[in-house]
Protein backbone atom coordinates (compact mmCIF):
# COMPACT_ATOMS: atom_id res chain seq x y z
CA UNK A 1 0.00 0.00 0.00
CA UNK A 2 3.31 1.89 0.62
CA UNK A 3 4.23 1.90 -2.80
CA UNK A 4 0.49 3.02 -4.18
CA UNK A 5 0.58 5.78 -2.10
CA UNK A 6 3.65 6.96 -2.61
CA UNK A 7 2.90 6.51 -7.18
CA UNK A 8 -0.53 8.65 -6.08
CA UNK A 9 1.66 11.34 -4.61
CA UNK A 10 3.89 11.13 -7.69
CA UNK A 11 1.48 11.52 -9.90
CA UNK A 12 -0.49 13.99 -8.14
CA UNK A 13 2.95 16.24 -8.32
CA UNK A 14 3.44 15.66 -11.60
CA UNK A 15 -0.01 17.32 -12.77
CA UNK A 16 0.24 19.86 -10.39
CA UNK A 17 3.88 20.67 -12.36
CA UNK A 18 2.37 20.26 -15.59
CA UNK A 19 -0.57 22.59 -14.89
CA UNK A 20 2.07 25.25 -13.62
CA UNK A 21 3.79 24.69 -16.58
CA UNK A 22 0.56 25.70 -18.66
CA UNK A 23 0.12 28.78 -16.04
CA UNK A 24 3.42 30.25 -16.71
CA UNK A 25 2.87 29.99 -20.69
CA UNK A 26 -0.48 31.58 -20.32
CA UNK A 27 0.00 34.30 -17.87
CA UNK A 28 2.48 36.71 -19.85
CA UNK A 29 -0.08 36.12 -23.11
CA UNK A 30 -2.94 36.98 -20.87
CA UNK A 31 -0.87 39.90 -19.43
CA UNK A 32 -0.27 41.07 -22.81
CA UNK A 33 -3.71 40.69 -24.41
CA UNK A 34 -5.13 42.88 -20.92
CA UNK A 35 -2.31 46.02 -21.92
CA UNK A 36 -3.38 46.03 -25.39
CA UNK A 37 -7.72 46.17 -24.46
CA UNK A 38 -6.37 48.78 -22.20
CA UNK A 39 -4.36 50.76 -25.25
CA UNK A 40 -6.61 49.61 -28.23
CA UNK A 41 -9.82 48.34 -27.00
CA UNK A 42 -10.45 46.47 -30.23
CA UNK A 43 -13.56 43.92 -30.77
CA UNK A 44 -11.07 41.11 -31.43
CA UNK A 45 -8.94 41.58 -28.69
CA UNK A 46 -11.76 40.72 -26.53
CA UNK A 47 -12.80 37.35 -27.86
CA UNK A 48 -8.77 36.90 -27.50
CA UNK A 49 -9.33 37.32 -24.23
CA UNK A 50 -12.21 34.98 -24.12
CA UNK A 51 -10.66 32.27 -25.73
CA UNK A 52 -7.64 32.26 -23.72
CA UNK A 53 -9.69 32.74 -20.51
CA UNK A 54 -11.45 29.58 -21.51
CA UNK A 55 -8.26 27.82 -22.27
CA UNK A 56 -6.84 28.98 -18.60
CA UNK A 57 -10.52 27.17 -17.09
CA UNK A 58 -9.74 24.50 -19.15
CA UNK A 59 -6.87 23.80 -17.89
CA UNK A 60 -7.90 24.10 -14.17
CA UNK A 61 -10.73 21.88 -14.75
CA UNK A 62 -8.38 19.23 -16.13
CA UNK A 63 -5.85 19.69 -13.21
CA UNK A 64 -8.76 19.47 -10.80
CA UNK A 65 -10.39 16.41 -12.92
CA UNK A 66 -7.38 14.18 -12.68
CA UNK A 67 -6.44 14.99 -9.40
CA UNK A 68 -10.15 14.13 -8.01
CA UNK A 69 -9.48 10.73 -9.75
CA UNK A 70 -6.38 10.28 -7.73
CA UNK A 71 -8.16 11.28 -4.54
CA UNK A 72 -10.47 8.35 -5.04
CA UNK A 73 -7.61 6.03 -4.26
CA UNK A 74 -5.85 8.18 -1.44
CA UNK A 75 -7.56 11.27 -0.16
CA UNK A 76 -5.22 12.53 2.30
CA UNK A 77 -2.92 13.64 -0.22
CA UNK A 78 -5.89 15.49 -1.31
CA UNK A 79 -5.97 17.96 1.50
CA UNK A 80 -2.11 18.94 2.20
CA UNK A 81 -0.13 18.33 -1.40
CA UNK A 82 3.26 16.73 0.27
CA UNK A 83 4.84 18.82 -2.84
CA UNK A 84 3.82 22.28 -0.65
CA UNK A 85 5.94 23.67 1.34
CA UNK A 86 4.95 24.25 5.34
CA UNK A 87 4.00 27.59 4.65
CA UNK A 88 1.93 26.99 1.84
CA UNK A 89 0.00 24.66 3.12
CA UNK A 90 -0.72 27.07 5.98
CA UNK A 91 -1.89 29.08 3.75
CA UNK A 92 -4.13 27.08 2.47
CA UNK A 93 -5.65 26.45 5.90
CA UNK A 94 -5.19 30.41 6.84
CA UNK A 95 -7.37 30.92 3.48
CA UNK A 96 -10.78 28.44 4.86
CA UNK A 97 -9.26 25.45 2.57
CA UNK A 98 -9.83 23.15 5.54
CA UNK A 99 -10.98 19.23 5.42
CA UNK A 100 -13.56 20.53 7.90
CA UNK A 101 -14.80 22.88 5.38
CA UNK A 102 -15.34 19.71 3.03
CA UNK A 103 -17.45 17.71 5.61
CA UNK A 104 -19.56 21.18 6.05
CA UNK A 105 -20.35 20.64 2.24
CA UNK A 106 -20.96 17.52 2.18
CA UNK A 107 -23.98 17.67 5.25
CA UNK A 108 -25.00 20.80 3.74
CA UNK A 109 -25.69 19.16 0.28
CA UNK A 110 -26.90 15.94 2.05
CA UNK A 111 -28.93 17.74 4.50
CA UNK A 112 -29.98 17.20 8.41
CA UNK A 113 -31.05 13.64 7.30
CA UNK A 114 -27.10 12.22 7.48
CA UNK A 115 -27.47 13.08 11.60
CA UNK A 116 -30.63 10.80 11.89
CA UNK A 117 -29.43 8.43 10.15
CA UNK A 118 -26.14 8.39 11.64
CA UNK A 119 -27.89 8.25 14.92
CA UNK A 120 -30.31 5.58 13.84
CA UNK A 121 -27.51 3.15 12.55
CA UNK A 122 -25.36 3.64 15.99
CA UNK A 123 -28.99 3.01 17.93
CA UNK A 124 -28.64 -0.35 15.71
CA UNK A 125 -25.30 -1.26 16.32
CA UNK A 126 -25.71 -0.54 20.45
CA UNK A 127 -28.63 -3.25 20.22
CA UNK A 128 -31.85 -0.77 20.50
CA UNK A 129 -34.67 -1.32 18.29
CA UNK A 130 -35.58 1.74 16.58
CA UNK A 131 -39.07 2.14 15.68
Amino acid sequence: MGSSSKNIEQAQECYYHEWMSFQSQRIPELKQLLTQRRSHGDEDNDNKLRELTGKIIGDFKNYAAKRADLAHRCSSNYYAPTWNSPLENALIWMGGCRPSSFFRLVYALCGSQTEIRVTQFLRNIDGYESS
